[in-house]
């Protein structure tokens, strides 16, 4: 329940603060007077558009903070704690929600001091809280919000139906999806075979080896560069080996010096180390010469394999640059043309597995449907006697309420019986509330009713009947009595108040007969101060509240006939409410 509201630079309230309590509180006050504002004050803890326009003037922000008690409502407690607002021993009888709007800075919100996102408030306000504004007709109005009162008022029975429904539905679709995807291959196989084929064809003619482009690289570097290699060879035979004319020749003069040195180190062992390296120099050069002979004994110029080299590095590259991929990525790139050409050999195969395959989960998914559709029409008829009674409490003594189910049609829906039906997220039906007021008329959909006091009371039957199975802990009816009179605003209070007893119910009313059945009232007056407007909130009691009833009945608190039949009012009122009480225990 709503302790306590306190407003700050809201519009025309400076600073107000609204004590409220258990069971009808009813606001009252003159039209214009700001009753409306508490509510739209309210509609900010719950995650409601905010706008700087709002903030009082000369002023640079406004808050808003909502004392709240969720002992009783276990759904707002777990929402809490799973979100880490509130520890799980937490008696969460003082929770503290409040939202600032300033002017030059960005909006924030706050649970009991800790920042939190505005969609936070809006998923904590939709478990505990329901607001019926002036203009909310249109919600009862519309057809498309019909199946979602179903739904929510046969939650416990409709919500495993629907979850089964939803995923024999998402298998569906993903089947048909591929099979879709199938036949288009299909429809364009040859054309997608003889580009696979060709890819294939033209990957392969190239028998690409590991390493090859590499190799032939530096295969073509050597035969591009023959007169050059052949040219350092030959000078570097006649360097080590001279020339045969001649007898010195480094060799020779390797030798001699080794054996200088081999002499020295006999002597003064000091030489030793280099006689060694000079001996394994030796070596060296006259395997070097070994390797250079036999090198210029087999190298030779071939220009027809310079040729074909080259043609094979362009083709390489030519083939490189068409799939821009490299040639290892090119091998791994045919594998994957061949299990293409592979499936598509296949695809005749694939498509009949896959058609079977659909024809069993549509069977599948029309029967979830239809279990679905079945446990909402028995929903719907408990729900048709629930708002058939609840509507003969407010006074429609010849009411009929019925809820028309049919299938959604489609052209390309899948066949159910004889019907081709519509497969949609939340089920196949088509639901609509319809309503007779009077003796011998047939019920008609909601939105042909034409008087917005009969629209009121069906919106306030309903409204009491899913308040219960939501466990809302608290309702908000913002001039629900809109073209309501006489004695039927007084039943209309009655209803309030037997709502009253199974959560907190905040009511602004123009209705004398509502506002005698509050058992906290409060009066809202607007007056100038230093000026400005301001509004000022008082709690009534005892006189206060009677003299609130007189007004309203007649303009005159203190006339003494009003009065009177104020005191009669709430008498009776009162009676009532004994009534309701008694029979509760």
């Amino acid at each position: 329940m709503l302790k306590k509201l306190q407003v700050k630079n809201f519009a025309i309230i400076d600073d107000a603060e609204l004590t409220l309590g258990n069971g009808l509180c009813v606001l009252t006050g003159e039209t214009g007077a700001g009753k409306t504002l508490i509510i739209e004050a309210i509609n900010l803890l719950i995650g409601e558009r905010a706008d700087s326009s709002l903030i009082r003037d000369n002023q640079d922000k406004l808050l808003v903070q909502g004392f709240f008690d969720f002992n009783e409502s276990r759904a707002a407690k777990n929402y809490l704690v799973n979100a880490g607002l509130i520890d799980s021993d937490n008696q969460a009888d003082e929770v503290i929600i409040s939202r600032e709007v300033n002017r030059n800075e960005k909006n924030r919100a706050f649970i009991n001091g800790i920042f939190v996102q505005v969609s936070t408030l809006k998923e904590l306000g939709s478990i505990f809280i329901d607001i019926h504004g002036q203009h909310d007709h249109q919600y009862l109005l519309n057809k498309k919000n019909h199946l979602e009162v179903i739904d929510k008022y046969g939650k416990k029975e409709i919500e495993d139906k629907k979850h089964q429904y939803r995923e024999a539905l998402d298998k569906y679709q993903k089947i048909k999806k591929q099979l879709e995807q199938l036949q288009k291959m299909e429809s364009a196989k040859e054309e997608k075979l003889n580009d696979l084929r060709y890819r294939l064809e033209e990957i392969e003619a190239l028998n690409i080896h590991e390493g090859e482009q590499q190799k032939l690289e530096q295969e073509r570097k050597i035969l591009r560069n023959y007169e050059v290699i052949f040219q350092h060879i030959s000078e570097a035979v006649n360097l080590i080996k001279g020339e045969e004319d001649r007898d010195q020749t480094l060799i020779n003069n390797m030798g001699l010096l080794h054996k200088s040195l081999n002499s020295l180190a006999e002597i003064d062992k000091q030489f030793s180390q280099f006689e060694q390296e000079v001996s394994s120099a030796s070596d060296m050069l006259d395997e070097l010469s070994h390797f250079l002979n036999s090198y210029l004994a087999d190298f030779e110029y071939d220009p027809q394999r310079l040729d074909f080299i080259q043609e094979r590095l362009f083709k390489l590259d030519e083939v490189k640059n068409k799939y821009s991929m490299t040639l290892s990525e090119l091998k791994t790139y045919a594998l994957d043309l061949k299990k293409q050409i592979d499936n598509y050999s296949s695809l005749e195969n694939q498509l009949k597995d896959l058609k079977k395959e659909l024809a069993g989960q549509r069977q599948d998914v029309a029967n979830k449907a239809l279990n679905l559709s079945e446990i909402r029409k028995e929903i719907s008829k408990e729900l048709e006697e629930r708002i058939t009674r609840e509507l003969k409490d407010l006074n429609f003594k010849n009411v009929v309420f019925k809820i028309s189910q049919d299938y959604l049609l489609s052209d390309d829906g899948i066949m159910i019986g004889q019907d081709r039906v519509k497969l949609t997220e939340k089920g196949i039906d088509d639901i609509e509330f319809q309503v007779s007021l009077n003796l011998g008329q047939q019920p008609k959909p909601l939105n042909k009713i034409a008087s917005g006091g009969e629209v009121s009371r069906v919106m306030l039957a309903l409204k009491s009947i899913i308040g219960s199975v939501d466990s809302i802990s608290v309702m908000i009816f913002d001039e629900i009595d809109a073209g309501i009179g006489g004695a039927v605003s007084l039943i209309v209070g009655e209803k309030l108040y037997k709502i009253s007893t199974g959560c907190q119910v905040i009511c602004i009313t123009h209705l004398a007969q509502i506002a005698a059945f509050g058992q906290h009232n409060f009066a809202i007056e607007k007056y100038s101060s230093e000026g400005g407007t301001k509004i000022k909130i008082t709690r009534l009691s005892g006189d206060q509240k009677t003299g609130e009833i007189a007004r309203m009945l007649s303009g005159m608190k203190n006339s003494n006939i009003s009065i009177k039949h104020a005191r009669e009012l709430i008498n009776e009122c009162s009676t009532i409410k004994h009534n309701i009480d008694k029979g509760r225990d």
